[in-house]
């Protein structure tokens, strides 16, 4: 198992389906699921993750609280 550190770009793209790169995020994310990497999500990264979904409601922001808070992600 490794670490992955992720930024909030991805992030953001796997979350957005209209998001240009959300194939190519959905793709690295199944990738790391699939070696059973821990990733590592910091806090700035977390933050700047949420701006679009507080925007959107509380429904968006549970959904990113959702992958945070898998087995396998740590937030710094």
């Amino acid at each position: 198992m490794e670490l992955t550190v992720v930024d909030a770009g991805p992030l953001i793209a796997l979350l957005d389906g209209a998001d240009p790169h959300h194939e190519a995020a959905v793709a690295a994310f199944q990738a790391i699921r699939a070696r059973g990497d821990r990733l590592i999500l910091p806090a700035s990264a977390y933050a700047e993750t949420l701006v679009r979904p507080i925007a959107a409601g509380p429904d968006a922001v549970a959904a990113v609280d959702a992958l945070r808070s898998e087995e396998h992600t740590s937030a710094l």
